[in-house]
């Protein structure tokens, strides 16, 4: 007899048998006991999880001879027909082959046939979705009112591909993915009968790979045991599943930790050479950042879903204290990123080295508590002991943002010779000391002290102060006329037809910002009035730009002339430019 493959060897022959989808199971062994089984159902679910097997025991189930029943006796006519694929009761259609329209009218005109021996007619679709629309509108009213006897079984990787009409006349059962421990105790119970040596870590591997999928554990489990020859051992499944080490990506955490980005260089020249994937190696490593991040995290590794040796938690949770919370979600972010770039690169291994040397030269994070601390700590001692009162430091706050300088060696800070023991104050002004003024110097460049009074005369330089700040409220500005200045206030208008600029310029967050431009070009608080209204004959001072320098016009003809090729032309056939 030709070998069989594990994956038909030990294919389930009862609900029991059926691993990681007792949800389903259960409800179908109820409702075939009291009699509640549906004429339709969906079986969703990714690759490899029971879709078509549990289809095939409920098949057995509600035709064996002793039933239905839950627990099909696998030995009576009807079940061996069901399983050696041989029933005319149970038919199986590849959805994917038979997807037209005519198809479906085939198996309609088919449905209304008896059954040979069995109590239903079962119709099993694999991969429904791959029907067209012509095939599902024919399949409608055939489903809402099925013959008695007849039972559809729809099974499918991507639901949301069925039409809403069909979901609405079927129910529906979600198959999950089965989780690395329930594969790994399966995988155990299989090696066992079989008599196959193996130890824990290496059907581990097995049962992570297979992602899930109960068929694809069986076919690597096929896979390993015919290159393992003492015994499945977890070396030999690394080397013929593609599986790099822990011990690789341990060297790499140490080297980031070391700032070394010769040891990572070399890791992936190795694995290269070594035949291994590097896709496989990044979704390795983004596993390990992940085992990483749930170490710092106390008992998740156990509760996870991984069962993973003690020794290996160990070593995980011994990485985990290189790098704060912050830093391993950066770098799964990185490896996230490449993973995802890695099947459009056309030269995978720089990438993939790029990737590295990023991790290499990572800056550690800073949380804002610890810049505060270290701030803190850096502060001078002199200006720790100056701080004095709150009051204290309102007051020098206030002055340092109001007073101006006085010359051009004070903007700037550098003040020559030693230190005075008391501050210069400028005593024209009577403002606070020029030693303490907090303010950019740029704020203040050809913006000299002046009074409220003499603002008629620098009004120009205003405007080209406030343009220089803020260019849309100096042009909307400068449209406006200076009508009045005294100590405190200052009056300006602007004409009829500048009523955009004076809405622009009376907005609330527009007029305070120009009011504090003007306390700074100042240096003390004015007023601001403007209002509009005709524009008056004789301003104090209205803003003129100056002109635009005279450019030189050139005709065309001019222009043409002085292409080197045209005069050339023109010399050749001794012509001359029309006008």
């Amino acid at each position: 007899m030709a070998y069989q493959v594990f994956a038909r060897k030990w294919r389930p022959l009862t609900f029991d048998d059926v691993v990681g989808q007792e949800h389903i199971t259960s409800t179908l062994s109820r409702a075939i006991e009291t009699n509640r089984v549906a004429h339709a159902f969906i079986f969703t679910g990714t690759r490899g999880v029971g879709k078509t097997t549990t289809a095939r025991i409920l098949a057995r189930a509600l035709n064996c001879e002793k039933g239905p029943t839950p627990q099909p006796c696998g030995v009576c006519n009807n079940c061996k027909n069901i399983l050696a694929g041989s029933s005319f009761d149970v038919l199986e259609i590849d959805g994917a082959s038979n997807n037209k329209v005519d198809d479906i009218r085939e198996l309609r005109d088919n449905i209304g046939y008896s059954s040979m021996g069995g109590n239903h007619r079962i119709f099993v679709i694999d991969e429904v979705h791959m029907l067209s629309n012509s095939a599902f509108n024919a399949l409608l009213k055939t489903l809402e009112e099925p013959p008695d006897n007849v039972i559809f079984i729809f099974a499918t990787t991507e639901p949301h591909k069925i039409p809403a009409t069909i979901h609405s006349r079927c129910q529906r059962y979600d198959f999950r993915r089965i989780g690395a421990e329930q594969i790994l105790q399966r995988l155990i119970h299989i090696c066992d009968a079989e008599k196959i040596p193996y130890d824990r870590g290496g059907l581990m591997l097995v049962a992570r790979k297979a992602d899930g999928s109960m068929r694809d554990s069986l076919s690597l489990l096929d896979q390993v045991c015919s290159f393992c020859k003492d015994g499945i051992r977890e070396e030999d499944v690394r080397s013929v599943l593609g599986i790099v080490g822990i011990e690789v990506y341990r060297e790499i955490i140490s080297s980031i930790k070391n700032r070394d980005p010769i040891v990572p260089l070399k890791s992936v020249k190795e694995i290269l050479y070594s035949g291994y994937d590097l896709h496989d190696f990044v979704l390795g490593f983004e596993d390990h950042i992940r085992n990483l991040l749930f170490a710092r995290i106390p008992g998740a590794l156990e509760v996870r879903g991984i069962d993973l040796d003690k020794e290996i938690i160990d070593l995980y949770a011994q990485d985990a204290k290189l790098f704060p919370e912050t830093d391993l979600l950066r770098m799964a972010e990185m490896l996230k990123k490449t993973e995802s770039e890695l099947k459009w690169s056309a030269f995978p291994r720089f990438l993939v080295e790029l990737m590295v040397l990023k991790l290499v030269y990572m800056d550690s994070t800073v949380s804002i508590e610890q810049l505060l601390k270290m701030a803190g700590e850096n502060e001078p001692t002199s200006q720790k002991q100056n701080s004095g009162t709150a009051t204290d430091q309102d007051s020098k706050k206030k002055n340092s943002l109001t007073t101006p300088v006085a010359d051009s060696a004070d903007q700037t800070g550098l003040l020559s010779g030693p230190k005075p023991e008391e501050p210069d104050y400028d005593t024209d002004n009577g403002s606070a000391p020029v030693n303490e003024v907090q303010e950019p110097a740029e704020n203040f460049i050809d913006t000299p002290a002046i009074v409220p009074r003499d603002l008629d005369e620098h009004w120009p330089a205003f405007i080209e102060y406030l343009t220089h700040d803020r260019p849309n409220l100096g042009a909307f500005l400068s449209q406006a006329s200076l009508l009045g200045v005294n100590d405190s206030a200052v009056d300006i208008q602007f004409g009829g037809e500048s009523g955009f600029q004076y809405r622009e310029v009376t907005r609330k967050q527009n007029r305070d910002t120009i009011s504090d431009l003007l306390h700074k070009f100042v240096g003390t608080p004015v007023q601001l009035r403007i209002t509009l209204g005709k524009r008056p004959e004789n301003p104090i001072s209205t803003f003129q730009p100056e002109p635009a320098p005279k450019t030189k016009t050139t005709t065309i003809n001019e222009e043409i002339e002085k292409e080197p090729i045209i005069q050339t032309l023109l010399d050749i056939v001794d012509g001359q430019i029309l006008s």
